[in-house]
């Protein structure tokens, strides 16, 4: 048990350590160590203090690590971020319950299994998708995170919970090597492999692989969009319709030009970050002929990031549209997941079928929020998508966190992501987390970017099995429960 003076810095610590863990700018290595030092306090106290103190301090620290992040009222807001301390704490609870009972180096297990089954749960039943998922803060430890291409998220949170759970338990024990060396050394054994498995498969990628040229546009859209608010009028008058189309013409013409400019650079694919073509639902036909158009003369495949509004509505289709060099519409695809509270509609439940691309590669596409949605995303990866197009809007606050969350769905996959993104880091990233362009709104006058992307991604366990891994954690979790009820060690 730890005494009140040291309970006290052990909890500060894992306070401190927690409010860099994740969020904006997480520290990758923090939250390996805040899991350990929060573990540490719940288990070294009672069951009382343990988990009171231990709860306030994680719904603290959700309260300033998502700052900004929501975009909801104070009042809302408050209530979100502390639901998220509270579901982060939830695997700590279960582990103060079971692993004592339980004894042991098996105990080390209940942690991370807890937090496995709590990362698949939230990814599936959260509105929110895989936010806040500890996956996502070692974004730039590549080797490490190759494994979501077998686990998906869930085999990282599974690593940073059983390095805290492994470091307490030898705690306990003094960090005696006569009695954790040997069990201490399996799991150095096991994170190594993992490690050492992840730079293998980066260094098998093909470094002569064919390419092809895509660039990514966003053209500020200040005018046309305060023109749009003119159709939420009940009966928008014949002097708003002229100043809407105005608006969207000259946006409309921009995006073309800019497009243009790349094909003659020799760009193959072009695509807009989203709903950056604002149109009036009535003038959408002869976009849509003007679209096809260019990619006959131009040879090239163009992806349309539309919003499309009729009059007196007060919704919009946020719409993907792919259109290839023969001028056929590969797919016409609206935002499978809108954003809680937008106030989009037409929703499609399903991402598109993969369309041919260009040197024998399949293209599929997405849109934004869509990428937070691990299982939604598998099914284009399942069908063996090799470039995955994402539009995407941001803002400041998950800039560039949400960029680098869409990285994460082409590792599982196997297919390189394109993300052109309004307000936002736009990237272009391998099927193994390589950028290979990018460009922040926030610090770029010139809103593109371009990139040699692989025509070819490969396959992957994960795209294959989907979310086996986390689904067994929750097996195992169960397991140990059971084990727990036939033992009567103290809590």
């Amino acid at each position: 048990m730890l005494s009140g003076p040291a309970s006290g810095a052990v909890l500060a610590l894992a306070g401190l350590l927690l409010c860099i863990s994740n969020g904006r700018t997480p520290i990758s290595l923090a939250p390996w160590w805040a899991l350990m030092f929060l573990l540490r306090f719940v288990r070294g106290r009672g069951p009382i203090v343990g988990l009171g103190a231990g709860l306030a301090v994680s719904v603290l620290a959700s309260l300033i690590v998502w700052r900004g992040m929501i975009p909801v009222p104070p009042g809302p807001y408050f209530w979100i971020a502390s639901g998220l301390g509270v579901i982060f704490f939830v695997p700590f609870v279960v582990d103060r319950v079971l692993a004592p009972r339980i004894g042991g180096f098996a105990s080390t297990l209940v942690l991370p299994l807890a937090f496995a089954a709590t990362d698949l749960f939230n990814a599936l039943l959260s509105p929110y998708g895989s936010w806040g998922s500890l996956a996502y803060t070692q974004y730039d430890n590549l080797p490490l995170i190759q494994i979501v291409s077998v686990t998906g998220t869930a085999g990282v949170v599974f690593l940073i919970a059983w390095f805290a759970a492994v470091v307490n338990w030898a705690w306990e024990h003094h960090f005696s090597w006569k009695r954790v060396g040997f069990e201490v050394s399996i799991v150095a054994a096991v994170f190594s492999l993992v490690v050492l498995s992840g730079g293998v498969r980066l260094a098998a990628r093909p470094r002569n692989a064919v390419t092809v040229r895509v660039a990514g546009l966003t053209v500020r859209a200040g005018d046309a969009r305060r023109s749009m608010g003119l159709l939420l009028n009940p009966d928008p008058t014949p002097a708003d319709l002229k100043a809407v189309h105005s608006a969207t013409t000259a946006l409309l013409d921009t995006l073309f030009q800019r497009s243009e400019r790349e094909v003659r650079a020799g760009a193959r694919i072009v695509a807009w970050s989203e709903a950056n073509g604002l149109v009036m639902k009535q003038e959408e036909p002869a976009l849509l002929a003007r679209a096809k158009e260019f990619a006959v003369r131009t040879g090239s495949y163009v992806f349309l990031a539309l919003a499309a509004a009729a009059p007196g509505s007060p919704r919009y289709e946020n719409q993907l549209i792919a259109i290839d060099p023969a001028g056929q519409t590969g797919f016409r695809y609206h935002k499978a997941r809108p954003v809680p509270g937008d106030l989009e509609m037409g929703a499609d439940r399903s991402v598109p079928k993969p369309i041919p691309g260009p040197a024998g590669g399949r293209i599929a596409g997405a849109i934004c929020f869509d990428m937070d949605f691990p299982q939604l995303i598998r099914r284009a990866g399942r069908a063996g998508a090799d470039i995955l197009i994402a539009p995407s809007s941001d803002w400041l606050e998950i800039d560039p966190m949400h960029s680098r969350m869409a990285i994460f769905r082409g590792i599982e996959n196997g297919f390189a992501v394109v993300r052109p993104t309004d307000k936002g880091l736009s990237v272009a990233a391998d099927c193994q987390g390589r950028v290979l362009a990018a460009a922040d709104y926030f610090a770029s006058a010139d809103h593109r970017i371009v990139a040699q992307v692989p025509t070819l991604g490969v396959r992957t366990f994960y795209a294959a099995a989907g979310d086996l891994f986390a689904w067994l954690c929750v097996l195992a979790l169960a397991g140990l429960v059971a084990l727990a009820q036939g033992m009567r060690r103290p809590l």
